[in-house]
């Protein structure tokens, strides 16, 4: 009875052991990892890669319409009535086989065209990536954002209840008045729904995080990072050479391949086609017990041109028009395009540079908001100042704190803005 009682209490403490181990373990996630576990698990992800896996299948298999057609079969035939038709025998057993060939100029035009599309569809691919980066980075220093807005909560909070404490005790004393006491502990308890309702903010959003990296929103996770890269970024000057705009590169390419298609287009609707086909259907009958086979197959050669296309209002005519506009609405949209980006490019490096100068100011002001809370609450303990003196200083100290990593966050949304428009790899302008 003791052993089974041991074996239980041990079997229970191992389990519980796994358990709170397995609790207590958690992903570290740097921002390169994240990037990379995003790339490896987002659903988004596997679908582009889907449909560009069937555009190369398309480019790859693009010159089988060159294949001629090819079939076999055979049959048996039974005439109705053979004295009404003068035949001699009542029913005939046949093969065939046939081969065709059907060639127009058109196809050459359209295996050009499927490698463009998955060019096309490689350039999108690429702009998934991006696009997918772009949002875990985003989401990333949001992150550190958000925690370190908690951490600034958490020490306001702090703060807030030393000093009710100590103005409780000193009350206690008789050295101050109940309203001392009472300012204190209403500035200690307003504190407390701020924080939670930072930390609620953060966990649903490390909830979206996690599903856009593809992690089990179960799963425990530690940011291994800090918004104080940003600190570090000096004076930002872009090589022309070196702009990609993946935007651009992407509706060139869709250009490229509509010019392409209405080259297929008109081809296919003007073009000769040039049909060569060939069968053979060996046939014998009942006329001599199936003893002569007859072939009564037949080599055949057409050229046939297209003349409906001529007409305005045919249909190979409005498949040309189709094709035209499309070519005429991505030069239009290449055009604006390029303006949006160039003005884009121009606005991200303005903000920035705004960002830096404010970085510059917020940390000055914390500076000197710090110095103004430690001298009112030096005064205070003299004597020489009221509490809400130090509330007030006390507010503008969290303030400044709050306004100097807004600002550093939003200068990190701006450089990530500025790295995907202008095709620079993401990073690039980071400190190190």
């Amino acid at each position: 009875m003791k052993s089974k009682f041991i074996i239980r209490l041990f079997t229970v403490l191992t389990v519980f052991s796994l358990c709170v181990g397995a609790a207590s373990a958690q992903t570290v996630l740097t921002i390169d990892s994240a990037v990379q576990m995003a790339f490896d698990n987002n659903i988004s992800i596997e679908r582009s890669a889907l449909t560009l896996q069937g555009l190369e299948r398309a480019k790859d298999h693009a010159w089988n319409s060159f294949l001629p057609t090819v079939s076999v079969g055979g049959g048996f035939q039974l005439l109705n009535d053979s004295a009404a038709t003068s035949s001699p025998y009542d029913y005939a057993l046949y093969g065939n086989a046939s081969i065709g060939f059907n060639i127009s100029p058109a196809l050459i035009a359209a295996i050009k065209t499927a490698g463009l599309q998955y060019e096309t569809g490689e350039l999108s691919f690429d702009d998934a990536l991006r696009t997918i980066e772009l949002s875990v980075r985003q989401s990333f220093y949001g992150l550190l954002y958000e925690q370190a807005y908690i951490e600034q909560q958490e020490r306001s909070l702090e703060t807030a209840r030393l000093q009710y404490e100590q103005n409780r005790r000193q009350y206690e004393a008789g050295r101050i008045s109940e309203l001392d006491v009472l300012s204190a502990q209403v500035s200690y308890e307003q504190k407390k729904p701020e924080l939670e309702n930072a930390k609620t903010t953060f966990m649903n959003d490390m909830d979206t995080f996690k599903i856009l990296i593809g992690l089990d929103v179960r799963e425990q996770v530690e940011l291994d990072g800090s918004l104080d890269d940003f600190l570090e970024v000096g004076e930002i000057t872009l090589n022309q050479e070196e702009l990609n705009p993946p935007s651009i590169a992407l509706l060139e390419k869709q250009l490229e391949t509509a010019r392409s298609t209405l080259t297929a287009t008109r081809l296919y609707s003007y073009g000769p086609s040039l049909s060569v086909s060939w069968g053979y259907q060996p046939t014998a009958t009942n006329y001599d017990d199936f003893k002569e086979w007859k072939d009564n197959g037949s080599l055949s050669i057409g050229l046939s041109v297209p003349l409906d296309c001529y007409l305005p209002w045919s249909s190979a005519a409005d498949s040309i028009a189709d094709a035209k506009d499309t070519v005429t609405d991505l030069e239009l949209q290449l055009k604006d395009e390029k303006l949006n980006v160039g003005s884009n490019i121009s606005s991200y490096l303005r903000q920035i540079n705004v960002s830096r100068s404010s970085i510059d100011t917020c940390v000055a002001n914390v500076n000197l908001a710090q110095k103004s809370y430690d001298l009112a609450q030096e005064a205070y303990n003299r004597g020489a100042r009221d509490f809400l003196s130090v509330l007030d200083a006390s507010d503008t100290l969290f303030e400044s704190e709050v306004s100097l990593l807004a600002e550093i966050y939003n200068l990190s949304v701006s450089i990530l803005n500025l790295e995907n428009t202008s095709g620079i790899p993401f990073g690039t302008f980071i400190a190190k």
